[in-house]
């Protein structure tokens, strides 16, 4: 899987789809190079609520063979400078993890 999702986010980079980033995990000064999946303005909803409501959030796709993320770690878009917050893992498999971001 791991495979995969490599070849699939080189071709979303080259696409412009993925972007090139750095990610620094909380506490730590290292920067480590990975890609990330930008979706801004996901509508959520929270599947028990009787009459669902949707928020929308920032969410962050992030390749575990690149890095090991955690709760307040910081992606850095290179194209951007944008520098987001790791707050909330959504989901993630052996290969990849989607976070809710903040703004860092």
């Amino acid at each position: 899987m791991q495979t995969f999702d490599a070849v699939a986010f080189g071709a979303f980079r080259a696409v412009g789809v993925a972007d090139a980033a750095l990610y620094k995990e909380p506490g730590g000064t290292a920067e480590v190079p990975c890609t990330v999946l930008l979706d801004e303005n996901v509508e959520q909803f929270t599947p028990d609520d009787v009459a669902p409501i949707s928020t929308t959030i920032d969410r962050v796709t992030l390749q575990l063979a690149e890095i090991s993320p955690r709760a307040g770690g910081v992606v850095s878009i290179d194209a951007t400078g944008r520098r987001l917050k790791l707050f909330q893992k959504i989901r993630g498999d052996e290969s990849i993890e989607q976070w809710e971001v903040t703004r860092a």
